[in-house]
């Protein structure tokens, strides 16, 4: 019990702080009173195919975060190699329970997921289409990315 406590303290704190000053011109939100389940919306950096959309998205903070990472999807629709197409999963190394340092932050994840907007990883492609896109018709993926930030608004 005093652990859950602890852990609950934590993320209150991460809210408050993220509330008062959140980096990157982000934003954070709870949809709920369950302080496992937070929404933010990141905007489209300047230097990036994204530059001018908003895109929201969902983090779902498992029982034993910090000690693991949240599971991140998209609910805005985006067209990005290390984004499901379909259900809007990240797939960020920085996320995966071997990367995963045990104590990580909520800023630290947006501030990843901003920084995946402005260079995507391509050893951890969600949509191999979408990477073959990217290798192989880079104009294509180029306006099909911009098209989703136009769309992102």
């Amino acid at each position: 019990m005093v652990l859950k406590s602890i852990k609950f303290t934590q993320v209150q704190k991460e809210l408050a702080a993220l509330r008062k000053s959140c980096p990157l011109g982000i934003q954070v939100s709870l949809p709920s009173d369950n302080l496992h389940e937070w929404e933010a919306v990141i905007p489209g950096p300047e230097d990036s195919l994204y530059k001018g959309g908003k895109f929201k998205i969902r983090l779902l903070l498992p029982e034993n975060y910090p000690l693991a990472p949240p599971v991140v999807h998209f609910l805005t629709p985006i067209y990005h190699l290390n984004v499901s197409q379909v259900c809007g999963q990240v797939c960020l190394r920085f996320l995966s329970e071997d990367e995963w340092v045990a104590g990580g932050t909520i800023e630290q994840v947006l501030s990843a997921l901003f920084s995946l907007l402005i260079r995507p990883e391509e050893n951890n492609a969600f949509d191999h289409d979408v990477l073959n896109t990217y290798h192989h018709f880079r104009r294509q993926y180029n306006k099909m990315a911009c098209n989703s930030a136009k769309k992102a608004k």
